[in-house]
């Protein structure tokens, strides 16, 4: 999309929204642009100064599939698994820890090791540190967020510590907490996938959160909500830092500091700038990955930012 532009990106202005007719004007405005400029040249141009994306590659759920399939001594442990959860028995803890035992210890098969090196060859040569970041089909969903129970590694330097952390996310799929809290919403370990993300890892100055959305007011439809870390946005994602929050208009522009969580300090004048820069950025996107044509449903964007440019690296819906 950065590079080859989006029909999309003006879709959240281009709808009515009382008391606001015509939001249009606003994003102009915005974009620092006339009226009658072409917005949607102003808005890609706003993302590409702004935003840029790390590469990686997807391992799809069939990658998964066809490494448990590879060991029958996983299949069986899978089996017994699934029948503690359908006599509801008190073994499903022992039974969960004991599959990702063997998941971590079961060779990936050489065909699938040699496709996943070539791609990391291809798409990624010359990156020294890399992040394997879990994407399952079972979460970000309605009442079923998902949030921090599925792992990400990062910091990962080789070929041998990729493929272990592969099976690390894979494994996380099966931990007891995670299999507890999918069987109380009603997934079944049948209907439970994980893919994996293996990006360049990127660091940055402060990182953090956005949903383009106003989590306290979901008919709020000018603001969004970001928060930041000055420590690291794996712990504000993992919920150990208490982070500063903000919310953003992309109507009017301008934020308000909600929180300082955990922080000595609000961010300086530059940086609570930049930050305006990144809820616009959210709302086009949002637009640009709408599912619909109301372009109303938020997305959660993971982000990391340095002095000149903001990193995102992953957008999901955004599931309260």
């Amino acid at each position: 999309m950065l590079a080859n532009g989006s029909g999309r990106l003006l879709g959240f202005y281009q709808v009515r929204r009382p008391p606001r007719e015509n939001l249009l004007p606003y994003l102009a405005k915005l974009l620092d642009v006339p009226v009658d400029a072409d917005l949607n040249d102003a808005a890609i141009r706003l993302l590409r100064d702004n935003i840029d994306v790390p590469r990686g590659i997807a391992l799809p759920f069939s990658v998964q599939r066809r490494f448990l399939e590879s060991s029958p001594r996983v299949q069986q442990a899978i089996g017994k698994l699934k029948m503690a959860l359908e006599l509801d028995v008190p073994d499903v803890d022992r039974l969960c820890l004991e599959l990702q035992r063997l998941i971590r210890s079961t060779r990936i098969p050489d065909d699938l090791r040699e496709a996943v090196d070539s791609a990391l060859v291809s798409e990624l040569g010359g990156v020294r540190t890399f992040v394997v970041r879990s994407s399952s089909n079972a979460e970000d969903l309605a009442g079923f967020s998902a949030a921090g129970i599925y792992e990400s590694i990062n910091h990962v330097t080789s070929a041998d510590r990729i493929f272990a952390s592969i099976k690390e996310v894979w494994a996380s799929l099966v931990s007891p907490r995670s299999v507890r809290l999918r069987q109380q919403a009603g997934i079944s370990l049948d209907d439970s996938y994980m893919g994996v993300i293996v990006q360049e890892q990127v660091d940055g100055a402060i990182g953090g959160v956005m949903v383009t959305t106003n989590p306290l007011n979901r008919n709020d439809f000018r603001n969004v909500y970001v928060n930041v870390s000055v420590n690291s946005v794996i712990d504000v994602v993992s919920g150990s830092e208490l982070p500063i929050q903000y919310l953003y208009s992309t109507v009017e522009g301008d934020g308000r500091t909600v929180s300082l969580g955990d922080a000595p300090a609000d961010l300086d004048v530059a940086a609570r700038q930049q930050l305006q820069r990144l809820a616009i950025a959210g709302r086009l996107l949002q637009a640009h990955f709408s599912p619909d044509y109301t372009f109303d449903s938020p997305v959660d964007v993971e982000w990391i930012a340095d002095e000149k440019r903001i990193t995102i690296v992953q957008l999901r819906p955004y599931s309260a």
